[in-house]
Parts: structure tokens; C-alpha cells; sequence
């Protein structure tokens, strides 16, 4: 019953969140196609693999002139969430476009959070990522140089799976800028070409921090990874609809506890506006 109460508070924060957002920031609806491989096999399901799948987001541009820099936002396992509207709007009026990506409604997804097979694995949501980066490069307004990633939970893996230098990186011409990750899980094979942001709590049962202390070890010697860790902080630390804390079901029959963290939340903001003004803003 709590996580049906807490399912139903999200839907009706998102609705809320929509219209906010839309009001305040001139959000559209828009269509783009997931990327797609040069690998993809003949007669292959689209909705399964991921390639070319039509699918959309929230676009919003800040009241600027100029060619601008811009950020790609992929949200987790349960779906957009009011949080990541409130992080568009910061980075809005800081001077960034945002697409706020949504995998799973025009996939008839509606959250992932206990399985995480196709054809939403983290896996098939970087090609989101990548459909959302040409989609952005073919804007007028927008500087194709000056892109960012950004993902939290599911969709932090999606954004470390995008900018992995030896991953799916390698079958594009173009990539992102920069990458920053909310309390992802951490495979720690991956390493980095692009300065990558990772923010997690030592209080996190749901992705290990050791695994990103493992990530960044990895990656010490580009300097291409900072981690930042909040001591007691949980998952969930910048969703202010947390406030109370409850536990949610996750993959294998595991539960895990959601929850805010004010303090947690007001330095991430601060490091993900610096990390932009560094890598975006100063190019």
C-alpha cells in the first residue's frame, strides 16, 4: 500500500510538474528516433532493440540569443519524475537548452524498477541518448559541441553506457561533451574520454557507492571521473517528493529505501552547475 501511495503521489506530481514546467519554460513535446547501429541485423524488432524507435521528449530553451550549449536528461526506473522538470528549470535559467528524454511511455512502459530487460535496458536507452544528441545537433540555436548527458538511477547507467570510450561511443562520429551521472550502478570495466560527473550516497542500497569508488579508481589516472560521495545519504537524495522516505521493490525481490536529502541536494546542484559552466559554458 505505501509504494501504491507513493506511485500515485509521483503521477500526480509529474501532471503537476508538466504544467508547471510548460508554463515556466516554454516546454514543447518533441519527436525524434533513437540512434541507430550500423550493426543492426536484418528484420530485428525495433521496439526491442532499440534502433531508430520513435520516441520523444520535453524540449525547453532559456530567453537567450546566441548558439547555446545544451543538456540531455534521462530519467530513471520509475519514469520522469517532477525532480527532473525543477533540474530542467535550474539549468534553463542558467542558460542551457534541455530535452528531457522519455524512454518508456512511447515504449507502453510505464516503470522498470523490479526488471530491467527489453526494451528499456540501459543498453537501448544510450541510443536513446544518442537519437536525443542528433536530434539536438540539428537544431538551429544550439551549439553541436556543447552537449551534456545527464541520467539519474536507470538512467545514470544509460548516461555512463553512452560515454563509455570503449563502448557505444566508438559507433559515432559525434559524441557528448561531458557526462554526469546521479546514483547510478557503477560497472567498474568502464573508462572515459570525457570528463564524467558521478553523485552518490554512502547510505545508497540500491547502487553500491563502493562500485563508483571502484569506477573511479579505474579512471584515476585519466582524471576523466569525479566522484562525490554524501555521507547518509540515500537514493533518491535530490527528489524532494521523497521528504518522508519509504521502500520501493527492486530487480530479484530486493527492497530499497528512498529518500531525501536537503543538504545532499544543494551540493549536487552546486557541482552540476559548476561541472556545465566548466565544460559547457567556458568553451
Amino acid at each position: 500500500m505505501r509504494i501504491l501511495l507513493a506511485m500515485i503521489r509521483g503521477a500526480i506530481a509529474l501532471v503537476t510538474a508538466l504544467a508547471l514546467y510548460g508554463a515556466a519554460s516554454a516546454a514543447d513535446v518533441v519527436h525524434f528516433r533513437s540512434a541507430e547501429l550500423a550493426s543492426k541485423a536484418s528484420g530485428q524488432d525495433d521496439r526491442n532493440k532499440g534502433n531508430g524507435f520513435p520516441i520523444w521528449g520535453h524540449l525547453a530553451r532559456p530567453d537567450r540569443e546566441g548558439s547555446l550549449p545544451a543538456v540531455v536528461m534521462m530519467h530513471g526506473c520509475g519514469g520522469m519524475q517532477q525532480a527532473h522538470f525543477e533540474w530542467a528549470s535550474l539549468l534553463n535559467e542558467l542558460g542551457y537548452v534541455t530535452l528531457v528524454v522519455d524512454s518508456f511511455r512511447p515504449r507502453s512502459v510505464i516503470r522498470v524498477c523490479t526488471s530491467d530487460g527489453r526494451p528499456t535496458a540501459p543498453a537501448q536507452r544510450a541510443l536513446d541518448a544518442y537519437g536525443a544528441l542528433a536530434y539536438l545537433q540539428g537544431l538551429p540555436g544550439i551549439d553541436p559541441d556543447r552537449i551534456s548527458l545527464i541520467g539519474w538511477s536507470h538512467g545514470g547507467i544509460a548516461a555512463l553506457e553512452a560515454v563509455n570510450a570503449k563502448g557505444i561511443s566508438r559507433q559515432f562520429d559525434s559524441g557528448f561533451n561531458s557526462a554526469a551521472a546521479f546514483y547510478p550502478y557503477c560497472i567498474p570495466d568502464r573508462e572515459f574520454d570525457i570528463p564524467v560527473l558521478v553523485l552518490i550516497g554512502e547510505a545508497d542500497d540500491w547502487t553500491p557507492p563502493e562500485l563508483c569508488r571502484t569506477l573511479a579508481d579505474r579512471n584515476r589516472a585519466s582524471g576523466m571521473l569525479e566522484l562525490v560521495t554524501y555521507p547518509d545519504a540515500f537514493h533518491g537524495f535530490d527528489n524532494e517528493d521523497f521528504s518522508e522516505g519509504f521502500f520501493v521493490s527492486g530487480a530479484s525481490g530486493g527492497r530499497h529505501w528512498l529518500q531525501y536529502d536537503r543538504t545532499a541536494h544543494a551540493d549536487s546542484a552546486k557541482r552540476i552547475t559548476d561541472f556545465l559552466a566548466e565544460h559547457l559554458m567556458s568553451r
